[in-house]
């Protein structure tokens, strides 16, 4: 790491022109903004999930119930409060009702490894958990459990005797939520943000418009810091904040329709989903006003058939979690078909950035240099690491205001002729898989948990086709014995969260190492494709001559034609041509295969056009082979 103790002296300029100052207040906390418009707006819809609407009055009753409870069992000041549900009503009064008493809100993903989750909790203790329906405490740690469903019937949103506001007493700098992500210790790590810097990033900001009456869609995961723009964006400006099911994320045909439906004005997406949605039918974002993307490289092509949909703002985000999710955004106007990548934009409001080298001196224009963020939006720091906290978040040599940080992103940029940032990739090992960001460190750490497995390292590999980062590891067996592979996979998924276990393991006798005796990883071998077993396989030709069989018929017409051509080929075709390999099997599993979540929503889409049916995600998961959706076929016609 470059050394934080050069002078302002030795710096000549910053290189970016200043961000855009906006009139935020500094001095409140989260529950202070939002009082202001249940003060202002009682009645107007704040939170809609389903069925279930909740007005802005109805959000504060029911929110001081539990914020009163919290109370009760310790809550205050910097303490964390686990909140474990995804996607739903529960997660926004759990997050609401925490900050109000004082505490700081930690989201845990419902679908994460046990083991991982009761990392977490060992190391951020919270003093309580709350669950949408309740149960016991996950982790075993002996947590009390709070049903968050208790608090929202209709005797507290509707009743008088819960107005009165309960207020912790948070200070601006305190806490209001830590964010678990990826650690290259090989544990995941905690970051820090306080009020403020949430208020900074979603309150009368530069990048997005929120206003009262607006309708914000609800789609991260309630974990993936991304939910920071979507939640406190709406409720921190009047807007309504309307929650979207998983099922209907992930199946492109049913979130145009539910966009549209639900007359959504503004919306957040990881950039992968965006990328898959907008190759698929780019008129799924026709009705939304402004799509903030952000995550991972933005593909040009898919950008610009977006850009040109007349009344929609695209911008394309950047941001690490350290900085409270966003730090930059660029306006996406349609961009000559060769050029390379989207620009990630200019600082956003009170945020500053600073393309530097080794020894912190600014970097002129087209020269890289690693990017360094400021301003107001910058987090606390790593929960329990002060060694990581000092290491990467240093003072700010540029700033006016004495006191302030830069986080060192580790991130290589160059700023354009126009001063706008290019983003050049990552300059250590951190990689995005799906939007998430992952320590490809924590991946080999947890490897070399196997008792089998004596070396691992783990590599990034982007899909030809699509652009998406899938992670890949070799390894070598420990005492000659080599683990089989479903075995070794089994046991990183009891560990590691879906979007970090390797499409493929590959055993070699020996890794790669320079003269240094450093795994040298441009020297590991390249990646064949797979050749399934042809016991039930279709050749690739004759599923082939299938697809065209089905391709010649009018498409109103080809759930007629499936009687012409046996769906089992046809879909093997499919699978086939989307995972290029040269043949698949009627009943082998398509992620075992190499297939990950975004070709399975491009699959699906494909399936649904050619066969008038609408399988989501999750019942494809149920059975993820060829005959598995063409079983599903069968049943829909019949």
């Amino acid at each position: 790491m470059p050394k934080s103790d050069i002078g302002t002296e030795e710096i000549d300029s910053a290189p970016l022109a200043p961000s855009r100052h906006t009139h935020v207040p500094r001095n409140s906390s989260l529950g202070d903004l939002f009082a202001e418009h249940v003060v202002r707006s009682p009645d107007a819809p704040a939170v809609t999930y389903g069925p279930v609407t909740l007005t802005y009055r109805q959000l504060d009753r029911v929110t001081n119930s539990l914020a009163a409870r919290l109370r009760e069992l310790g809550v205050q000041t910097d303490r964390l409060v686990a909140v474990q549900a995804d996607r739903s009503v529960s997660v926004v009064v759990g997050m609401l009702a925490t900050v109000k008493a004082g505490g700081a809100y930690l989201a845990l993903d419902p679908d994460h490894p046990a083991a991982r989750l009761r990392t977490v909790l060992e190391e951020s203790k919270p003093v309580a958990l709350l669950a949408e329906v309740g149960g016991e405490d996950p982790s075993g740690l002996g947590i009390p459990v709070i049903t968050v469903a208790e608090h929202l019937g209709e005797a507290v949103r509707d009743s008088a005797a819960h107005d009165g506001r309960v207020d912790g007493a948070a200070a601006p700098e305190d806490l209001a939520y830590v964010v678990y992500t990826s650690g290259s210790s090989g544990t995941p790590k905690g970051i820090c943000v306080t009020h403020r810097n949430v208020a900074q990033r979603t309150r009368g900001v530069d990048y997005l418009n929120f206003k009262p009456g607006d309708r914000v869609a609800q789609i991260s995961n309630a974990a993936f810091d991304a939910a920071t723009i979507e939640v406190w964006g709406a409720l921190l400006n009047g807007a309504e904040l309307i929650g979207f099911d998983r099922d209907t994320i992930l199946s492109p045909g049913r979130l145009a329709i539910a966009l549209r439906d639900r007359r959504i004005d503004t919306m957040v997406v990881a950039t992968p989903l965006f990328n898959q949605l907008a190759a698929d039918d780019p008129s799924t974002f026709a009705t939304v006003s402004q799509v903030l993307v952000g995550g991972d490289v933005m593909a040009v092509s898919q950008a610009n058939s977006v850009a040109a949909l007349p009344g929609c703002t695209l911008l394309n985000g950047y941001g690490p979690a350290e900085c409270t999710t966003l730090a930059t955004a660029h306006h996406v106007t349609p961009m000559p078909a060769e050029q390379l990548r989207v620009p990630i934009g200019r600082p956003i409001s009170n945020a500053t950035c600073y393309v530097l080298d080794d020894a912190l001196q600014p970097q002129p224009a087209g020269v890289p240099g690693q990017l360094y963020i400021g301003g107001d939006g910058v987090a606390r720091g790593y929960l329990g690491r002060s060694d990581l906290t000092t290491e990467r978040f240093l003072p700010d040599p540029f700033a006016t205001e004495q006191g302030m940080r830069m986080y060192a992103t580790g991130d290589q940029v160059c700023q354009l002729p126009d001063g706008s940032l290019d983003f050049l990739g990552r300059s250590d090992f951190q990689v995005k898989v799906r939007g998430f960001r992952v320590e490809t460190n924590e991946v080999d750490a947890t490897l070399l948990q196997h008792p089998e497995v004596g070396e691992a390292v783990t590599v990034a590999d982007a899909d030809a086709r699509t652009g998406d980062k899938t992670l890949i590891s070799y390894y070598v067996a420990a005492a000659g014995v080599s683990p089989q592979t479903d075995d070794l996979l089994a046991f990183l998924r009891g560990r590691l969260p879906d979007y970090m276990v390797p499409t493929r393991l590959i055993c070699l006798p020996e890794l790669p190492k320079n003269a240094n005796m450093k795994i040298d990883r441009a020297q590991l071998p390249a990646l064949e494709k797979s050749s399934p077993p042809a016991d039930d396989g279709v050749r690739q030709a004759d599923a082939a001559d299938a697809v065209d069989a089905v391709d010649a018929v009018d498409a109103v017409d080809a759930v007629d034609a499936v009687d012409a051509v046996e769906v089992d080929d046809e879909i093997t075709a499919l699978i086939g041509q989307l995972l290029d390999v040269p043949r698949f099997g009627r009943e082998e599993n398509f992620f075992d295969a190499g297939g990950q979540s975004m070709l399975a929503i491009r699959l699906l889409t494909q399936v649904g056009r050619r066969f008038h049916v609408n399988m989501t995600l999750a019942e494809f998961f149920e059975d993820p082979t060829a005959r598995g959706i063409a079983n599903y076929i069968r049943e829909q016609r019949s």
